[in-house]
């Protein structure tokens, strides 16, 4: 599936440990860099095959997004989000989500696991969501009467 949108994932011998990361992450939420360090993780994982539960792998990730590693180190180290971590662990077990990606849309639907786009559009079409067209969304009115009619 990931071929035919013209993304490349490298693909890995093992599973890792994501807790690492997850706990990086919630680091870089703190100092206002989530949506970075969480694309640079994905890049390093999928794109660059790295396995991003190694601290070396992670203080490189967080230097390209200008975190302060030696405080995202600490933070790693001493586990500093684990309770977080472990309380949206159960959060998500208790609406039986149990693995990656899952999304959950407008409390009523859950997506698990990768899925085509077009399951996506017709989830969304379901709870009212309008289609995006060329980066913009259509007007609710579009293709109805001109003139309040």
């Amino acid at each position: 599936m990931a071929a035919g949108v013209g993304l490349h994932l490298a693909l890995h011998e093992r599973l890792i440990n994501s807790r690492p990361a997850l706990q990086a992450a919630e680091f870089a939420r703190e100092q206002g860099l989530f949506d970075a360090m969480h694309h640079e993780l994905l890049k390093a994982y999928w794109d660059e095959g790295k396995n991003v539960s190694d601290i070396a792998v992670l203080r490189e990730v967080a230097a390209r997004v200008g975190l302060d590693v030696a405080g995202m180190e600490a933070a790693v180290a001493d586990d500093r989000f684990g309770d977080y971590l472990d309380a949206r662990r159960a959060e998500a077990e208790e609406l039986g989500i149990n693995g990656i990606p899952a999304h959950v849309i407008a409390d009523r639907y859950l997506v698990m696991g990768a899925q085509p786009y077009d399951l996506f559009e017709r989830v969304m079409a379901k709870v009212g969501v309008l289609k995006r067209v060329g980066g913009s969304f259509p007007s609710p009115l579009a293709g109805e009467g001109q003139g309040g009619g």
